[in-house]
């Protein structure tokens, strides 16, 4: 591997923005997604749109991207009344973007950090809307429900892996894979989701060893614990962007 141009597996679905940060960090990028997005049906209880809420607190770019969706198809008003909420910088540019000015950001691009951004709004009594993926964890809703508000959980999508809907291109997607590992790739991951298809991949690929052998840069501590529980070499990137995640692949790749 050149020390002065790691090459990092990007697993994202969307991997243009991460690619481009890895190569602002003096990396080349190796894109290879993993996942990709379901979108799920759902509706707001009959009569109810989204101004009838004091809040809706967005967990991700894909979750208000379905919103999005959902609105244009019912005709709703755009953009809403309603207070709206971000996890971190990226879904809060998306928001700006479609004219919903976020008035709640958290800073540190996290679900607590989110949720202790409202809670110092104040909260109590304010019914809350939360769009998420099916296989969110409950941090946010339980923790707005324990400071007072009434959250209605939304689950508007959710994420597979890749192969999913199309088994005939795993066994393209597993040479590829193994390609990546041979060559020395630094690997990224920002979710469990990620993990687990990183492992299921690498077991079809015969490449389990070699994934061992490699090492990983998550985005944020419960992606980095599920790599570990797997038993992979992962090392947390120094913040919640994907520019730090580029900054750490870069860095474990110059080391390797």
């Amino acid at each position: 591997m050149s020390e002065l141009k790691p090459r990092v597996l990007v697993t994202r679905e969307d991997p243009a923005a991460l690619a481009e940060a890895i190569a602002i960090a003096g990396g080349e990028p190796v894109p290879l997604a993993l996942l990709t997005t379901q979108w799920l049906r759902f509706q707001l209880p009959a009569g109810v749109t989204l101004e009838d809420y004091d809040w809706v607190a967005f967990t991700s770019v894909r979750a208000v991207e379905a919103v999005v969706r959902e609105s244009e198809q019912l005709g709703w008003s755009w953009p809403p009344q309603s207070r709206c909420a971000a996890v971190g910088d990226r879904t809060a540019h998306e928001l700006q973007a479609l004219g919903w000015m976020p008035e709640c950001i958290a800073e540190d691009g996290t679900a607590r950090g989110l949720l202790a951004c409202l809670a110092a709004h104040g909260v109590l009594g304010a019914r809350v809307l939360l769009p998420c993926s099916a296989i969110a964890e409950p941090t946010l809703a339980e923790g707005l429900t324990q400071a007072g508000a009434r959250v209605e959980v939304l689950q508007v999508y959710t994420t597979v892996s890749a192969w999913a809907d199309a088994p005939e291109t795993m066994p393209f997607l597993a040479r590829d894979l193994k390609g990546a590992l041979d060559r020395g790739c630094v690997v990224t991951v920002a979710s469990p989701s990620a993990v687990r298809s990183l492992v299921d991949l690498a077991a079809a690929a015969g490449a389990l060893d070699a994934l061992h052998r490699t090492p990983l840069a998550a985005l944020g501590p419960t992606t980095a614990a599920a790599a570990r529980a797997m038993g992979l070499s992962c090392a947390e990137a120094e913040g919640r962007s994907l520019a730090c995640l580029a900054r750490k692949a870069v860095e474990i790749g110059r080391r390797a």
